[in-house]
């Protein structure tokens, strides 16, 4: 990734944590927002290809109730493989090393129990060119959150552990 793409990509995600800066005397509880840090774990045909990978989110919830609410994420994930040596058809050798980015718009609901959380997104993954879905488990404690999901995006599975932060509510 360019310095000027991640550039924009912290830009993005200050700016989708700073409503909630500016909002938290008016609507605290109903619009909050978060941001996190991912570990990618590949699976399946993925890890064959690719090592573990890192990610930065932005986070919006709508809290509808106490245990309910809507969740809209933006974020980017980027996985490098090993260095491997490819001979094509013709007998030329060269090195190639895997690299993927991805980033992913996902939206969908939360429901909690106490500080218990389970989620349910679906959205668009850059990258990979497909739709998907994500299964997520969590819990928040305070302005913490820590989840363990699992992104469904065509063939491409990965888990994902996150630690975030909640700058509202």
């Amino acid at each position: 990734m360019k310095k000027s793409e991640k550039i924009m990509t912290v830009m993005i995600l200050l700016f989708l944590s700073a409503g909630s800066l500016f909002s938290q005397e008016n609507n605290e509880k109903k619009w909050i927002s978060a941001n996190s840090f991912n570990v990618i774990i590949p699976q399946g045909d993925m890890k064959d290809t690719y090592n573990y990978g890192l990610g930065i989110y932005g986070s919006i919830d709508y809290n509808f109730s106490k245990n309910l609410a809507w969740r809209f994420d933006l974020g980017w994930n980027d996985l490098e493989g090993d260095e491997k040596t490819v001979v094509d058809t013709l007998g030329n050798v060269y090195t190639n090393k895997p690299k993927m980015s991805v980033w992913e718009f996902t939206t969908g609901f939360k429901a909690s129990v106490s500080i218990f959380y389970i989620e349910a997104r679906g959205g668009y993954f850059t990258g990979v060119h497909e739709w998907g879905i994500v299964p997520a488990v969590g819990l928040r404690i305070g302005k913490f959150d820590i989840q363990g999901n699992y992104k469904l995006v065509g063939d491409n599975n990965w888990f994902g552990a996150r630690i975030g932060y909640y700058w509202g509510g």
